[in-house]
């Protein structure tokens, strides 16, 4: 995935949702070619397919010469590849419920994990089995791909998309730092308990000129980590139950309060970029996924590796992963599959690699030596897949995100640990009633 947005949907994110499902009507498909071999479109076939994407400009790019691409393929196929450089889940949805309102519902939907629920709930996507099984350049693709990916894109036996990108957090450390203060790289299965005694020895001077250990990632998806890796999650393994009243949840906030107000080894992050502290020396370490590479690299940085999550209970981490579905609008589903494998396949993977704003989905791409120039360390980036658990992503996730992170900003300035957990558990249990 690429820079996920982190940011949340709306309460209006159901309703548009269901205003595009809705629009199906009479041109809903069923699973293709669920029942005998796959036949690809014709070549000269005549057709016009849209594609709701979101990202940065350099996410156009990718989608730009992909259309270019089939373009050559299908040359009587017009691609509307309608992108939006979005900064919220909502306006995102929003531009797809104006689409369906106009009777233009996408037939390629991009969505993110967090996204996910909302649309299986919705019966918005088409469920790929039937290509996937009978189309053989998707069982080359599919076996290319760690099943974790497509597992976080698959319900009740079904698939329903196809990851392009993912990211997950692991640890960035300034190697010029760590060698002045003579600390060698951590262990992999290094602890929380390591990591504080290693903030603290980072930690040097005061006001103006002080160095921090650590830059806090603060969002939900960069303090998930923590949670993880402490044997707990704000919502339940099936997405049902809140809790974020769990003991362990709250020992684990206590504990990422405490590297604030308690140890000082990382600034209060309200106001503090971790991204632009950690490149310019001011932190030693930071935690963020692949999608800082691309930024460090223009700034001309280069003085750092990754390492795993330091772990309490467990060794984990969390992943979010962007992917492609066949909206079951879609009057043309096979040529919206074709456009998907394109979307997904090794040319656009290296793009990826090369983009430096997410790690590939294929694990050809990803072993690449291009994409594994830099850091050393670089394979962590994939291998961190195999201790790694989706971003806990429910369909109200529109609530979750926002209601857990005012409970943040309460702990972290001071306000009792449980009353603040309590208050986002009850606005989340409202809404997963609903």
């Amino acid at each position: 995935m690429r820079k996920t947005v982190r940011t949340t949907l709306a309460s209006a994110a159901a309703a548009a949702l269901l205003a595009i499902t809705g629009c199906a009507g009479g041109a809903e498909s069923t699973a293709p070619a669920a029942d005998g071999p796959y036949t690809a479109p014709a070549k000269d076939v005549t057709a016009t397919i849209s594609v709701s994407n979101w990202g940065d400009p350099g996410d156009k790019a990718v989608y730009d010469s992909v259309a270019e691409r089939f373009k050559e393929k299908y040359p009587n196929v017009t691609v509307n590849n309608n992108f939006t450089p979005i900064t919220t889940w909502t306006e995102y949805v929003n531009k797809l419920a104006t689409q369906a309102a106009a009777g233009q519902a996408p037939d390629v939907i991009n969505i993110a994990t967090e996204g996910v629920e909302l649309g299986l709930a919705n019966e918005l996507f088409t469920p790929l089995d039937g290509f996937l099984k009978n189309d053989p350049e998707a069982k080359e693709l599919r076996e290319d791909i760690d099943p974790k990916l497509l597992e976080g894109f698959s319900k009740d036996g079904s698939t329903y998309l196809m990851p392009n990108t993912f990211n997950t957090m692991v640890i960035y450390y300034n190697t010029k730092m760590f060698e002045a203060a003579g600390i060698e790289r951590p262990s992999d299965d290094w602890t929380w308990d390591e990591f504080l005694e290693v903030s603290k020895k980072l930690t040097t001077g005061e006001g103006a000129d002080k160095v921090y250990g650590f830059a806090m990632p603060y969002y939900s998806f960069g303090i998930t980590p923590w949670l993880y890796s402490n044997g707990t999650s704000v919502m339940s393994e099936d997405l049902k139950t809140a809790q974020l009243t769990d003991e362990k949840v709250k020992e684990t906030v206590g504990w990422v309060r405490d590297l604030v107000t308690e140890h000082g080894v990382s600034p209060q992050p309200k106001g503090a970029d971790p991204y632009q502290l950690f490149p310019a020396g001011k932190a030693a370490m930071t935690g963020a996924g692949h999608f800082v590479t691309g930024g460090f690299e223009k700034a001309g940085f280069s003085d750092y590796d990754i390492l795993p999550w330091p772990q309490q209970s467990t060794k984990s981490t969390v992943f979010g992963a962007g992917a492609f579905a066949v909206s079951k609008a879609s009057k043309n589903p096979e040529l919206s599959w074709e456009f998907i494998k394109m979307l997904t396949d090794q040319q656009t993977q290296k793009q990826w690699a090369d983009a430096g704003a997410a790690v590939p989905s294929t694990k050809t791409a990803a072993s690449a030596p291009e994409f594994l120039k830099h850091p050393e360390h670089a394979e962590e980036f994939y291998n961190s897949l195999s201790y790694a658990k989706p971003v806990a992503a429910p369909g109200v996730y529109n609530v979750l995100d926002p209601a857990f992170m005012r409970a943040m900003d309460e702990i972290m300035s001071g306000q009792d640990i449980g009353a603040s957990l309590e208050k986002a558990q009850k606005d989340v249990e409202e809404a997963l009633q609903q």
